[in-house]
């Protein structure tokens, strides 16, 4: 099987609701799609998912993918994904939010292929279903707390994560209200994104927090600040958790060196693609360093795949946050995605088991 075409064009998804955390404002999700043909009939479907301007939106990585990628790829054997994610690695330096994409569609091929589901090419499960952490954005704290009891109530959802990163007492307020409406014994974690400049700044704020009796707290300070982490680590009695941190290997690696996180938050999106997750996922196992599997917001499609790599990982006890398809009121996929009781199944059928809905998809085409 040979590999004739790459094709991939940006999509600008509105959200059901508009989300603030302390580096973003988001009413649409900037994506792309990606689609893979080959000379045997088959084609895979992939998502990049990025819904940061840091990490560049869906119309630079459809550019990198048409213009870099792709071209690498065309004539190549789609079930050589070790070999393509290395490929894709020398033809363009950094890029992990497009790769995955691409990745994404080379594993939904091989799916096909082998009239197998991904997660099984994966390794099989070791778990039935994914259970999901809810994302609650800065609002009022009253409103907070009604946003979390809704997505308990309505769709059973295990954990509530609010975002911090305001000035004053509105994050202290903000998690009393809903640890009071949620009750002593549901499982609260906040995350920071990176918002407090110094390690003291970090601790200051993380004490003031603990009375409420979080589960960790995500990414106090920089991405690149590993022994500012570690410091952080040290000094408070709350899990910390890396997430900007621990976008490769080798981002693992160092942090496990300097003991700069008791958990690991890792992406499909900013790992560059299943393959490369789930090797940063057992590094962390080998550490002794539990996961959960973040999101950017991701549509179906990059849902469908984070459920494949959830359901095929061990290391993996912590609520995930593969909420996405909550956020958007339409779907890019025909078949709908299982969430019941706060768990979202893997599609049992080949590949990644997603449908494209083009009526859909072709309302949110974004200009190339």
């Amino acid at each position: 099987m040979k590999i004739t075409s790459v094709e991939a064009f940006p999509i600008h998804a509105p959200r059901s609701q508009r989300f603030e955390a302390a580096r973003a404002v988001l009413t649409h999700s900037d994506f792309a799609l990606v689609t893979i043909e080959t000379d045997e009939g088959i084609t895979g479907y992939g998502e990049v998912s990025s819904a940061l301007f840091y990490y560049r939106l869906g119309t630079s990585h459809a550019y990198d993918i048409k213009a870099y990628l792709g071209p690498a790829l065309v004539g190549q054997d789609p079930l050589m994904i070790p070999a393509l994610v290395e490929r894709m690695d020398q033809v363009l330096s950094g890029g992990r939010q497009a790769k995955s994409g691409v990745e994404m569609a080379l594993w939904d091929i091989a799916g096909k292929a082998a009239d197998l589901p991904v997660y099984r090419l994966l390794g099989g499960k070791a778990r039935l279903a994914v259970p999901l952490n809810w994302t609650v954005g800065f609002g009022q704290p009253e409103e907070s707390a009604v946003e979390a009891a809704y997505y308990v109530e309505r769709h059973g959802v295990r954990s509530v994560r609010l975002k911090i990163g305001r000035p004053g007492d509105i994050d202290c307020r903000a998690c009393a209200a809903v640890r009071k409406r949620l009750g002593a014994d549901f499982t609260i974690r906040v995350d920071a994104n990176e918002y407090y400049r110094l390690p003291k700044d970090a601790i200051r704020a993380i004490r003031r927090l603990e009375e409420f009796d979080l589960q960790l707290v995500e990414q106090p300070l920089a991405a690149h600040d590993l022994a500012g982490h570690a410091e952080v680590r040290a000094s408070v009695s709350t899990l910390i958790g890396l997430d900007e941190s621990i976008q490769s290997l080798r981002d693992a690696i160092a942090a496990v060196r300097l003991r700069a996180g008791d958990v690991f938050n890792v992406y499909v999106s900013e790992s560059g693609g299943l393959l490369r997750a789930q090797q940063i996922i057992a590094v962390a196992e080998a550490a002794g360093i539990p996961c959960l599997i973040g999101t950017m917001g991701e549509l179906q499609i990059g849902s469908a795949a984070g459920a494949h790599l959830g359901v095929a990982c061990f290391n993996l006890p912590f609520t995930c946050d593969l909420v996405g398809p909550l956020r958007y009121d339409e779907s890019i996929i025909r078949e709908p995605l299982r969430i019941e009781d706060g768990l979202l199944y893997p599609p049992e059928e080949p590949g990644l088991g997603v449908t494209p809905n083009w009526e859909v998809i072709d309302r949110w085409r974004a200009p190339a």
